[in-house]
């Protein structure tokens, strides 16, 4: 009898727990400013750094252990009352125990980011008008900055980029407004980075221990960036669009051109994508200059080479669901909203003529 009310409470209190972070999940999303102000701002930096300080001193990734045990104990929950070692219900209770605390966990150490304000409003970027000729004009602009960035980018030194990368992000804190106790951090490599690859996925962020994950299979032109965007999600930036943003913004303003190149032929497929069938798409391409051609189809090649066809449609339902259980109602579609995130900002900040 004591056995089972031991099983019992703690499973009552997880639900409990379960259920006050789906109500606050709730109230963060109608008071993003408040949800920034003592969320964003206050509790995440402060758990954010003493996860990144503890998984730092691990060379391995402490969150593909997690997802690994996660998923073989949940495996184990499913296998053994078939061989009648517990009962089916205590097995159930388990599995729900375990799910609870792994949703309480991720919300307090890093989902309540998705409802602090927007871009627009954290940033007091101006809407650009949904306008295809501005979008084009963009587009042309964008051209010119790859072409005038252009510069090879031949040997990938991981920890160098991690240096100069942070180093960018602390000289711009008070324009990103982003906590610089955070700008220091440990990337790991993922574990199983042939497999993440098949689904075209080059890096991520591990939000249990603080961990940024770069796959082994980026090239060397494509790393700067990648990093940049991973690391935007540390700082607690939780939408794809916004950490494109946030990488493109920290390497074009660096001194760096290889940065900046990597930005910008980064930030090239999501417009060429956009605007291929608008009228003067053709004249614009032909300006652009062979080698940056060259890297863009090379890097293109690369991951389609990769890329196993079943597995990326998998990932990226998965993906799209996940983005919009967390009220990002464009789901996956949400990482091509760095377009209006950079024409947003070159309305605030004009450089296209």
């Amino acid at each position: 009898m004591r056995i089972k009310t031991w099983i019992k409470k703690p499973f009552v209190l997880i639900l409990l727990l379960a259920l006050l972070t789906f109500i606050f999940t709730e109230v963060a999303a109608s008071f993003p400013q408040i949800t920034n102000r003592f969320y964003s701002s206050g509790i995440y930096p402060l758990l954010a750094s003493f996860l990144s300080f503890f998984s730092g001193l691990f060379p391995f990734s402490l969150d593909d252990l997690f997802y690994i045990l996660l998923i073989l104990w949940l495996i184990i929950l499913l296998i053994i009352p078939l061989f009648r070692r517990i009962k089916w219900a205590k097995s159930f209770r388990l599995i729900i125990s375990t799910l609870g605390v792994t949703y309480i966990a991720f919300y307090w150490l890093w989902g309540f980011n998705y409802y602090r304000p927007g871009l627009n409003q954290r940033l007091a970027l101006n809407e650009a008008q949904a306008d295809t000729t501005v979008l084009m004009n963009t587009f042309r602009w964008l051209i010119d900055e790859v072409n005038e960035t252009y510069t090879p980018v031949d040997s990938v030194d991981k920890d160098q980029w991690v240096t100069i990368i942070e180093n960018e992000y602390l000289r711009h804190v008070e324009l990103l407004k982003i906590d610089s106790r955070l700008c220091k951090t440990h990337p790991k490599q993922m574990t199983f980075s042939r497999f993440f690859a098949s689904a075209t996925i080059s890096g991520y962020y591990g939000p249990f221990f603080s961990e940024v994950h770069l796959n082994r299979h980026l090239l060397a032109v494509e790393l700067p960036l990648v990093l940049a965007h991973e690391l935007a999600h540390r700082y607690g930036i939780t939408s794809e669009a916004e950490a494109n943003f946030y990488a493109w913004y920290v390497c074009t303003h660096s001194n760096n051109q290889q940065m900046k190149y990597s930005a910008n032929l980064y930030l090239l497929r999501y417009f060429a994508y956009s605007t291929y069938q608008l009228e003067g798409f053709k004249d614009a391409v032909s300006n652009i200059r062979q080698e940056v051609k060259d890297d863009y189809n090379s890097v293109t090649k690369h991951w389609m080479t990769l890329m196993n066809r079943n597995v990326e449609e998998v990932a990226t339902a998965v993906n799209d669901a996940y983005l919009k259980s967390n009220k990002i109602e464009q789901g996956i579609a949400d990482y091509e909203g760095v377009l209006k995130c950079i024409m947003d900002y070159l309305n605030t900040y004009p450089t296209v003529e």
